[in-house]
């Protein structure tokens, strides 16, 4: 494997400010397994997210994204020409949402013009970027060996998958939408013809689209049926190589969070932040528990219990800040940009493919002395992430979409996480016109009441995760900067092309070391099996 020749921070502190010497930063530091994993992970936090309010959204964005994903598949090394009997499925789904935009085009009726879905927008971004980097880098691949073959297909077979998810979600939104419109007529007074098919919530106008998207997720259904399992055995993992990639990522995080709550921040953004504390305290008991196992760290009865509380706290907050988001949020790119890299750190030392890996293994990756130490910072750290976040609960001028609060507000009151109206009144939280004009309304009291408390709780539960880390003594160990990556260059980033090669890229110099690795991943981060290319561009 070539070495990164870029210089060192002790290598450049006498040309400080000179540009030509400062290394610089890329936009992203994932392999195309890994972005194809992440597109996975993000179709599924949006399956369990839908609600009918998103129905529109995700259907006009449903087709530019089959456009990118078939985009990135026909950049796949080893393409044969002509008709070829395997790219089949993804040309007849590509032809069914190209069908479906043509029909939203110009369309007066529901769902009518307006905004695309930013969670889908993300993943075709994904996609897109996937694409740009196997076309770059894939023709030096050697698709005909039989384990880059094999990983290729595991990559079809990751970009079908994320496309089915992201299918079942869009109907997933579409019942709901019809579910709602049933309940809205149903509430005024009014009689509604129920569907014979699908759902008695198919109703018109939702019902064309639901036979539709149907359509496009049966022919992933088909493509995926008895395969899925099979090929994703046969995809490479990215090489844990970099000890100091988690380490790099968390810092960058910390970074980005704070620069992004020193602003008027937008619930989706919160709602992201809280997911990805969420997810670091998951990888952290995880990453406890192997370093205990490999004699790294001093088993404790306190820190995984208390890192545990934690995260049932911050995915508690982030339930809550999800009812504030609007279907048509959008996220700050350099936090979206810094949480997908997270995951990817953290998938690339917890995970085997699809799976989570075993502590044994995990305590023999050779990343893990350096991973301890920084996720334990990380655990640290959100306990003023934490206080800073309920500062803003707390704020007075919080909206959110009127038939989520509506919800939660009753929720709230039921389950005795507000206080109930005097005299058991039945409170109507949100007016019925609100609803069914799908505006953002203030936050009820009952919603603002259990924000504050699920706010003190997650403040509580990561101050006292904070604490027993810091007992450890591991949470001052080695400083992002000092771990570094590959060479010791700090802001050096690595990008991998999947099978097309694992590369570093920047605004002006080149340096990449091609790892063959597509699919590879799982929720974080893959380790190649696959032959490394040594490749190198003129700096």
């Amino acid at each position: 494997m070539a070495t990164d020749p870029r210089l060192a921070y002790a290598d450049i502190d006498e040309e400080l400010f000179d540009v030509d010497q400062i290394p610089m930063t890329s936009r992203d530091m994932r392999s195309v397994g890994e972005m194809l994993f992440d597109v996975d992970y993000l179709a599924r936090q949006l399956l369990m997210d839908v609600d009918g309010d998103a129905a529109g959204t995700l259907l006009r964005s449903w087709p530019t994204m089959v456009a990118a994903a078939e985009d990135l598949w026909a950049s796949l090394p080893g393409r044969r020409p002509g008709v070829d009997e395997r790219d089949r499925p993804i040309t007849s789904l590509s032809a069914q949402a190209a069908t479906i935009e043509t029909s939203l085009s110009g369309r007066t009726a529901w769902p009518g013009q307006g905004p695309t879905s930013p969670r889908i927008d993300q993943m075709t971004q994904t996609f897109l970027n996937a694409a740009s980097l196997v076309r770059r880098y894939g023709a030096e691949i050697p698709h005909e060996q039989p384990h880059v073959h094999r990983d290729l297909e595991a990559a079809r077979t990751r970009i079908m998958h994320g496309l089915y998810i992201t299918a079942h979600a869009v109907n997933v939104a579409l019942h709901e939408h019809g579910r709602d419109r049933v309940n809205d007529a149903r509430g005024a007074g009014r009689r509604i013809h129920l569907a014979q098919h699908h759902s008695p919530y198919a109703i018109t106008p939702t019902g064309v689209w639901i036979d539709r998207m149907s359509a496009c997720e049966n022919t992933a259904r088909r493509y995926l049926t008895d395969r899925f399992t099979q090929a994703l055995a046969g995809e490479a993992m990215r090489p844990a190589d970099d000890p100091g990639r988690l380490a790099q990522a968390l810092a960058n995080w910390d970074i980005q969070t704070h620069r992004a709550l020193a602003r008027d921040l937008e619930p989706s953004n919160i709602l992201l932040i809280t997911r990805t504390q969420g997810l670091i305290a998951g990888a952290s008991m995880l990453l406890v528990d192997a370093a205990a196992t490999a004699g790294v760290l001093e088993r404790s009865e306190r820190l995984v219990p208390a890192i545990a509380e934690a995260g049932r706290s911050w995915s508690n907050l982030a339930s809550r800040w999800g009812d504030l988001a609007p279907p048509g949020a959008r996220l700050e790119e350099p936090l979206a940009r810094a949480a997908e890299e997270v995951r990817a750190a953290y998938r690339q030392i917890t995970h085997d493919k699809t799976t989570l890996a075993s502590p044994e293994v995990i305590a023999g990756r050779p990343g893990l002395p350096q991973a301890v130490p920084a996720t334990l910072r990380a655990i640290e750290a959100g306990a003023e992430l934490a206080i800073v976040l309920a500062e803003k609960a707390d704020a007075p001028d919080l909206i959110g979409p009127a038939r989520a609060l509506s919800r939660r507000a009753h929720n709230d009151v039921e389950a005795g996480l507000a206080t109930a109206p005097a005299l058991d009144r039945d409170v109507v939280w949100v007016s019925p016109a609100d609803i069914l004009a799908k505006r953002l309304v203030p936050v009820p009291a009952p919603v603002s009441e259990a924000m504050r408390a699920a706010s003190s709780a997650t403040s509580a539960a990561a101050i006292a995760a904070s604490a027993v880390a810091a007992l450890h003594g591991l949470g001052g160990g080695t400083s992002p900067v000092g771990s570094g990556r590959r060479g010791g260059s700090f802001l050096g980033s690595s990008v991998g092309v999947g099978s097309v090669g694992a590369g570093r890229h920047d605004d002006r110099h080149e340096h990449r070391e091609a790892v063959t690795e597509v699919a590879g991943g799982s929720y974080g981060g893959s380790a190649s099996r696959l032959e490394r290319l040594p490749i190198r561009s003129p700096r």
